[in-house]
């Protein structure tokens, strides 16, 4: 039987879910049950996991403690997803309607901010020093949003703004659950750099491939509508490349800015973004990311950890959800 990237941790997946459910329990129906709906609509779980095993790749042996923090990393995000869709006015995520569709909008803001204080309790036992990296990564998470909104449906939007977006808005928090992983074995600023290398690079490569599916996924494998940000205006680097193309680049631009763009609108700005280089440009860029990340973290000794971190970066760019 071939070996996956998984199989180091294979027993701890479920284990992290268990625990995540166990932290958002609250003995309020209503609530227990929205936020129910929230995890268990799906996700990678990219946090608890990289966090862990970054861990364990150090030579950690709290995989307890490693597993607790890392799913409040994954419940903070849930939460964030919960505001995000508020905010977008979003009517799908993964295949479902989103939180304030199925419920209402009062009580969505409410379970997102409960599973936010739930989250963050459960990171309650990481080192003092470590705190900070908590505290940077809620701040980056919040202005990545308003630059994110400052670009939306701008036409002039660059490619780095779309990175200072993504820093803030994703691979702030993948990176926090990697170092505070990192930091309950070590405090070797060598080894800690090499963890952060390794979690920015991926946390953007994660980000650049799940944009990149919003153009070219199919609804059935990725849970959501295609096109979803170029109808919200969400600067993607999709879109920023299909709009530099000198064939198709104006057209591209003219509906991204529309508010009015229709349905069969955004459809052909999709069909419009595949014919122009922008997806290969895209997946070059998210690959040689992860090429960086896999560079990064062969610095530290071998190990099946460390084999599975090398397995995490090639996962995140060859998904196809």
């Amino acid at each position: 039987m071939a070996v996956t990237w998984t199989d180091s941790i294979k027993e701890d997946i479920d284990r992290i879910e268990s625990y995540i459910l166990e932290t958002i329990h609250s003995d309020n129906a209503e609530l227990d049950e929205m936020c129910r709906y929230v995890i268990q609509s799906g996700g990678k779980r990219v946090r608890p996991i990289v966090c862990l095993l970054c861990h364990l790749a150090l030579g950690g042996t709290d995989k307890e403690r490693a597993i607790r923090i890392g799913s409040a990393f994954e419940i903070v995000h849930s939460a964030t997803l919960i505001h995000d869709d508020i905010n977008d006015q979003g009517e799908m995520r993964r295949g479902r309607r989103t939180l304030h569709r199925e419920y209402t909008l009062t009580k969505a803001i409410v379970a997102g901010d409960f599973m936010l204080t739930r989250g963050y309790k459960a990171m309650g036992s990481i080192p003092e020093e470590a705190m900070d990296i908590i505290a940077n990564a809620a701040s980056s998470m919040s202005e990545g949003e308003f630059i994110q909104q400052d670009f939306e449906r701008v036409a002039t939007v660059t490619e780095e703004d779309y990175f200072k977006i993504i820093n803030g808005k994703t691979a702030v928090l993948i990176n926090a659950a990697a170092m505070i992983g990192a930091y309950l074995v070590t405090r070797d600023r060598e080894k800690l750099s090499v963890i952060d290398e390794y979690a920015s690079k991926i946390g953007l490569s994660f980000q650049i491939i799940d944009d990149t599916l919003d153009i070219i996924g199919s609804s059935k494998d990725t849970g959501t509508r295609v096109g979803i940000d170029m109808t919200e205006g969400k600067p993607t680097l999709p879109v920023i490349y299909g709009m530099q193309d000198p064939k198709h680049g104006d057209e591209i631009r003219s509906i991204y800015v529309r508010k009015d763009a229709s349905s069969d609108d955004i459809m052909h700005a999709l069909d419009l973004i595949k014919e122009t280089d922008s997806i290969e440009r895209c997946r070059k860029a998210a690959e040689r990311l992860a090429d960086e990340a896999v560079t990064a973290i062969r610095k530290l000794p071998e190990s099946e950890y460390r084999d599975s971190l090398e397995g995490l970066a090639r996962y995140i760019v060859s998904r196809d959800r």
